[in-house]
Formats: C-alpha cells, structure tokens, sequence
C-alpha cells in the first residue's frame, strides 16, 4: 500500500490567508497619493493619524513631487501648512474654516480615506463627499528661490475635486468660466506598513521551512518500505 503524501500546501493556505488578511487590514497611516488634471501633476504619500472629528483622519504630513505647466513650476512638497483642530458642535458636523492659506483659501487637513466626508461648511452645506472636504488640504511646494502655497479640496459628488495654488498671496486663476481653481483627479491607497511586510514574509519563509521538513520525512519513511 503506498504511503499518503502529506498536504502540506492545503494545510498551509489557511495559515497564509490569515496572514495576508491581517496584513492587508491593519491600519495603515500612510497613503499614496496622485493628483492629475488641467496640466497639474504631483504624487507622492500623505502621513495620517486617525484623531480628525465625525469620522475624519487627521494629516500630519506630506511628502512627494508637485508640477503645474501652466504657471511654469515645479517642486518638492516641503510641508504641510499647519492647521489647528476645528471647533465642531456636538449636534451636527458644520464648522468654520480653522485655518487660511497666505492667498486667502481655507483648509483643515482632515481625510476621510473611505471618499464619504460629510458637508462641513457651514455655507456650503451641499457639498460632501471625496477623500477631503470642502476646505481641503493645504501644503507648500519649494521651486527654486520660491515658495508656492497649494490647496486641494473636494466639492464631492456636485464637483469633484478641486486645486488652486498660489505664489505669496497671489492665486493663480486658471482659464475657465470662474476663474477660481482647476479641476483635478485624486486617488489615495493604503501603504502596507513595514510590520505587517515583515509579518508576512517571516510566515511564508516559516511555511516554506516546514514544507521542506514534511517533504523530507515522506521521503525518508518512503525509503524504510
């Protein structure tokens, strides 16, 4: 009667669909992120920490390249324009603006990365949805000797998102109907966070060993018979 060969590979894929679960659904605080759209380009990872209110994550951090052909610059993102926490009321999600870019426009810096940010504003309450409110995300891009302001936000399902960028207290005005920003794609994905990569490679490295043992010990009982 010949030996059963052991399973191996089918007791392992449990173990290794666990493990890939719990790599893939641990928080990650680190986003990649791109943004393109009306001859802007920039990419880069967001640094997030989940103290935001009504469900917001709080960004703490921005890294990454920044290109806008039509005003003929482009930099490194070299930080993030400081805002403090907004002072919300306990029965509805409006707030003001808690701060002001140096050419005038608002932001917070709060991220919602399931794209479902509530209406904010308390003069624009019908505008919600995407990754940012609608005051948005401010940061400074450096291009030689000079030093741009950027603010990124979202009008949600009724605009989409939307981008102006400024010199000093300068705002560009792109060409369009309103003069007041251009029109941009966002996307943002999760970075794995380099635990859960060690986690995972030290689980299949274990299976691979334990694979190679189970092997050797069918094949040295197959050579008793």
């Amino acid at each position: 009667m010949n030996p059963k060969r052991p399973c191996v590979t089918f007791l392992a894929l449990p173990v290794l669909a666990g493990m890939l679960c719990s790599a893939t659904t641990a928080r990650a605080d680190d986003y990649s992120f791109s943004i393109g759209g009306s001859g802007l380009s920039s990419s880069g990872i967001l640094h997030v920490s989940n103290t935001g209110p009504f469900g917001a994550y709080t960004v703490t951090g921005i890294s990454g390249t920044f290109q806008d052909s039509v005003n003929n610059f482009s930099g490194v993102i070299s930080g993030l324009l400081p805002a403090p926490a907004p002072v919300t009321d306990a029965t509805d999600t409006f707030f003001s603006a808690p701060a002001f870019t140096p050419s005038g426009q608002s932001y917070d810096n709060l991220f919602w990365p399931g794209g479902n940010s509530p209406a904010v504003c308390v003069d624009a309450p019908i505008f919600f949805g995407g990754d940012f409110d609608v005051y948005g995300l401010a940061f400074n891009v450096t291009s030689g000797a000079n030093v741009y302001s950027v603010d990124l936000w979202s009008d949600g399902k009724l605009g989409g998102y939307q981008l102006n960028d400024a010199l000093g207290t300068q705002p560009f005005s792109p060409p369009n109907m309103n003069g007041l920003a251009y029109a941009v794609n966002f996307t943002a994905s999760p970075t794995p966070e380099p635990e859960s990569l060690v986690l995972l490679g030290s689980g299949l490295l274990g299976l691979l060993a334990a694979g190679r043992r189970k092997a050797g010990s069918w094949v040295w009982k197959r050579s008793e018979l």
